[in-house]
């Protein structure tokens, strides 16, 4: 990821000044000038300060000396280790000590970029399924009102035209904020950020000045990182606890209540300083839906909302029910920042396709695929049963589960998917370092019924599936969505649901 940007040249003595009691200097000189903020040894240049973080893969600390042999003027040590790093007390070099170099790391670079979150709006969207979808609608609504918006995501980072690739939906917080400064040096009045719970867990996101935290549900996924449910949830709610200490002004909170882990964030509402407000079909919500005025077709799907000051007629262009959600969270949050309502329709019915997400092809034929990321089993239920909805004649799904990912959710996606489609075909997603027949018999083990082939060979499953569909049917082909990879051990090789699916669709029209 390329990042240039003009930060502040700063000194040690400076950033310990702004660092909030988490930096100590125990050795070395505090004027000594800071031109660049590393926590990979790699990148460190003549007068970098280098964080060392303790990561998954690799320990920073184990490279605190090629640090200094590159010219580092400072390094910051976990004070845990300190006693490690003895020797390197009269190397010259700033030593810096923290309980917390993650913390630590965070809070130097917002500093370092001259906090740029503060100078624009700036909405966190959080939870299992929907983060992405929202923030595409946001993104339409902003333009709508005429605003610049900046998106950091999934999918890409995005703002004015630029496109980056996304290898982290949320950054790590040196090169978030770094990413961030960028994007209001070129004019973006108003960011748009999903915000994971790998990145609220590791601090990524703990040094940005938040406007709105949003939070679409909380479906069983990452267990094989956060190692429990609990956990998990704890993560997602601290985005709340970042909204409280944002130096914004104009703050809120908004929440899915029909969700029951974002009703309980909702009935705790009281423990912030900002108005929390909830999103659905429920009586209690400020954004609330008549579910008898939701129509879900092919095309799209159109409801009316009552809103705290009317009511609004939304139509969007994107199917799937579970888009009724995604757009209450976008609607709530954009009515939050004062946006007005003839932008939010506007916005929302611009909007034509999220990549990967209820993608939709067509055939002469006469039957439909679409193509969506669903790669949990609540999300796979509920992609199911929207299009279930669009009174199929048949629904065939082809999917797949990641490899190293959390296992447990493995037998309840095939559950889901045999229970609620006429014929499941179980195939490989991204099996990465395991065995893919292994990974299947994970997922068969949770289905009781006759209905599935299993093929492991995913371009052949989804031939399979397109050779099989009649006038009709539906052809779902989940959990990968807008990806065009997949993972062989350590290795990427190309391949994109949607680019397969329209080859194998054009070859049987052509017959």
């Amino acid at each position: 990821m390329s990042m240039e940007s003009a930060p502040r040249h700063l000194t040690v003595e400076k950033l310990i000044g702004e660092s909030s009691g988490m930096l100590e200097l125990i050795a070395g000189r505090g004027d000594a000038a800071v031109l660049s903020i590393e926590y990979d040894s790699r990148k460190v240049r003549n007068l970098s300060l280098f964080v060392a973080i303790e990561g998954f893969s690799s320990d920073g600390h184990n490279f605190i000396k090629t640090a200094i042999t590159s010219g580092a003027s400072a390094v910051v040590i976990s004070r845990s280790r300190v006693a490690e790093f003895d020797e390197l007390r009269n190397s010259g070099t700033s030593i810096i000590v923290s309980d917390d170099t993650r913390k630590a790391l965070s809070k130097i670079a917002a500093s370092f970029f001259g906090y740029p979150s503060r100078s624009m709006r700036v909405i966190g969207i959080t939870g299992t399924n929907g983060k992405t979808s929202t923030t595409y609608m946001l993104e339409s609504i902003a333009k709508a009102a005429g605003l610049s918006p900046g998106v950091i995501g999934t999918v890409d980072y995005r703002w004015r035209g630029r496109r980056e690739a996304s290898p982290n939906t949320t950054p790590e917080s040196r090169d978030l904020q770094e990413l961030i400064a960028r994007m209001a040096s070129d004019g973006v009045d108003c960011l748009i950020m999903e915000v994971s719970s790998h990145g609220l867990e590791l601090s990524r996101a703990d040094d940005i000045d938040f406007n709105i935290a949003a939070f679409t549900n909380l479906t069983r996924d990452h267990l094989d990182f956060h190692g429990d449910f609990d956990r998990y949830f704890a993560a997602k709610k601290r985005i709340f606890s970042l909204v409280e200490k944002s130096a914004k002004n104009n703050k809120a909170g908004i929440v899915n209540i029909d969700d029951p882990y974002g009703k309980e964030i909702f009935s705790g509402k009281e423990q912030w300083n900002y108005p929390v407000f909830g999103i659905g079909l429920d009586e209690d919500a400020d954004f609330r839906v008549n579910e008898k005025s939701i129509v879900n077709t092919i095309g799209g799907v159109s409801y009316e909302v009552c809103l705290p000051d009317g009511k609004m007629h939304v139509a969007l262009s994107l199917g799937g029910r579970f888009n009724v959600y995604n757009s209450l969270i976008a609607l709530a949050a954009a009515h939050s920042l004062q946006i007005p309502h003839h932008a939010i329709r506007e916005g929302l019915s611009q909007l034509n396709n999220v990549p990967g997400r209820f993608d939709r092809l067509s055939s002469k034929l006469g039957f439909h695929v679409i193509v969506d990321y669903a790669h949990t089993d609540d999300a796979l239920r509920k992609l199911l049963l929207s299009v279930r909805e669009l009174s199929p004649s048949r629904i065939i799904t082809v999917f797949g589960c990641g490899g190293n990912r959390d296992k447990s959710k493995r037998p309840l996606m095939g559950k889901a998917a045999a229970g609620l489609s006429d014929l499941a075909i179980i195939t490989s997603d991204n099996p990465r370092k395991e065995n893919p027949e292994a990974i299947i018999d994970d997922i068969v083990a949770g289905i009781e019924s006759k209905n599935y082939e299993i093929e492991i060979d995913r371009r052949k499953a989804i031939e399979r599936a397109i050779d099989a569909a009649k006038e009709g049917d539906i052809v779902v082909i989940a959990g990968k969505g807008h990806e065009d990879y997949q993972i062989f051990g350590s290795e990427k090789r190309h391949f994109d649901d949607r680019e397969t699916a329209r080859e194998f669709i054009a070859a049987r029209e052509g017959r």
